[in-house]
């Protein structure tokens, strides 16, 4: 996905897309917060953890760094590793942020039965422990190996993939 926005004009339609994806994740996890809120207002649940919010304000903020850095090439070893990082931590707080929601819903799950189809919620989980194995996998091949340049881009192409279907899961999850 990197290697498509770093030339123009791709960079010029591809870059401000990523951005606009960032914000409308901010928009997902800040809804999901609202909704959690208006929940407890309701008295339809007492307490629950917010971490995930903040968990994906910050895989937010990592995928807009991740865009903004995109076609520049500084001959930098210091630079490539920051990049990495930044792509890294986008997809660490992405998946956390991903695990603390469906915890919350998990928990509330009698709670919410009149609002969410339990059967999406448990594909749902199951889809989380898959991406939370695979990435722990993937992780460690990137670290320990020396894998190809192929394999790297089919990770980073499926990953995303990937992690399109969790929200697509959402989408369904609530009646």
């Amino acid at each position: 996905i990197s290697r498509t926005a770093r030339y123009v004009p791709a960079i010029w339609i591809f870059k401000p897309l990523i951005i606009l994806s960032a914000v409308m994740l901010f928009l997902y996890w800040k809804n999901n917060l609202n909704l959690f809120r208006e929940l407890r207002n309701e008295n339809t649940l007492l307490k629950f953890s917010k971490s995930f919010f903040y968990l994906g304000v910050f895989s937010c903020i990592f995928l807009i760094l991740h865009a903004t850095f995109l076609g520049l090439d500084i001959d930098s070893k210091l630079f490539t590793k920051i990049r990495k990082l930044i792509i890294i931590l986008f997809i660490l707080f992405e998946i956390l942020a991903q695990i603390l929601l469906t915890k919350n819903l998990f928990k509330f799950r009698e709670e919410l039965k009149k609002y969410i189809n339990l059967l999406i919620l448990k594909i749902k989980i199951a889809f989380v422990a898959i991406v939370l194995i695979t990435t722990c996998v993937a992780f460690t091949i990137l670290a320990l190996g020396e894998p190809s340049t192929a394999f790297k881009h089919i990770l980073e192409w499926n990953y995303f993939s990937f992690l399109l279907l969790y929200y697509l899961l959402s989408r369904l999850l609530w009646k």
